[in-house]
């Protein structure tokens, strides 16, 4: 006697004794458990950044992260990143304020949608720099359970010659 693989499988959940609505119930509560993870993650850049936290700042990041930073070739990798953003901890001092937007997780990675508005302070003295943009990051979890992103992509809202 054959029995198909559907007949099966509902064999096995029928006899699993776990009522539908309780997987649903713990799915989204997983999934909610990892959006609040990558608002921590959120607030945690908008803080690194505020402190002039260089190291704080990369350590978000996965070790081939893509980033496609505004009339800039893409850039491969945290030292590449690194590079790319150290004049401005080095030169600025930087408020960084930002509101998400949107975050979708999918399994293991998600994406997340947000906008920002900053005040960059130049160290040596001058005029204030205004920001105001948005980005979005491809978010990959780690194998201790924590997100990282693997891909940013950020523009501003701003006029080229205000930004």
């Amino acid at each position: 006697m054959r029995i198909s693989g559907a007949v099966l499988v509902l064999m096995l959940v029928a006899g699993c004794q776990i009522p539908p609505g309780e997987v649903v119930e713990e799915k989204v509560a997983e999934i909610q458990a990892d959006v609040e993870a990558i608002k921590v993650l959120f607030d945690h850049n908008a803080s690194v950044i505020n402190a002039g936290d260089l190291d704080g700042w990369i350590s978000q990041f996965t070790e081939d992260v893509i980033f496609m930073a505004p009339n800039s070739e893409v850039l491969e990798g945290k030292e590449a990143g690194r590079a790319y953003a150290q004049p401005w901890y080095e030169q600025l001092n930087m408020e960084f304020e930002h509101s998400v937007d949107e975050i979708e997780v999918h399994g293991d990675w998600a994406f997340a949608r947000w906008s920002y508005v900053g005040r960059y302070t130049p160290k040596a003295g001058g005029e204030i720099i205004h920001a105001k943009g948005k980005e979005i990051w491809i978010l990959k979890r780690q194998s201790d359970g924590s997100w990282k992103c693997s891909h940013i992509i950020f523009n501003s809202d701003l006029p080229l010659s205000d930004s």
